[in-house]
């Protein structure tokens, strides 16, 4: 689920020792990396769904919304987060033969008192609060 402001607008995504920027940036106790675009998007539709599973046909249609992309690309997108993610690479969990979930809470950066709610990228549903699943 995205925590979403006033302007409706994502912000910076918070999980275990990571962060998430805007703009693909991973920063880690011992890691800053710019995501690759595919990887970026793909981590943050895994962290917007607060702990739901992301299928892999969802989530190759949301990275890749041009269509026509073999299932490969995405299995190659989520052993690359993993290694980004070293030690908490566990965090990607693999539901077999359906998809992923991020098993990590996350929380949205800002000020809480800034925030109305969080929206499922994945089905549009509204719920009050933090991103907090785990």
């Amino acid at each position: 689920m995205a925590v979403m402001d006033d302007g409706g607008t994502t912000t910076s995504l918070f999980f275990g020792h990571w962060i998430l920027h805007d703009d693909g940036r991973l920063i880690g106790e011992d890691s800053d990396v710019q995501l690759p675009p595919k990887e970026r998007q793909v981590l943050r539709q895994l962290l917007l769904c607060g702990g739901t599973l992301m299928t892999k046909d969802r989530l190759l249609e949301l990275a890749w919304p041009q269509g026509e992309v073999a299932e490969e690309s995405l299995t190659r997108c989520i052993y690359s987060l993993r290694k980004y993610l070293g030690v908490d690479k566990g965090f990607i969990k693999t539901i077999y033969g359906q998809g992923y979930r991020f098993t990590c809470a996350v929380r949205a950066g800002g000020h809480a008192s800034a925030f109305r709610g969080n929206v499922c990228s994945a089905c549009g549903q509204v719920s009050p609060g933090a991103v907090n699943r785990g």
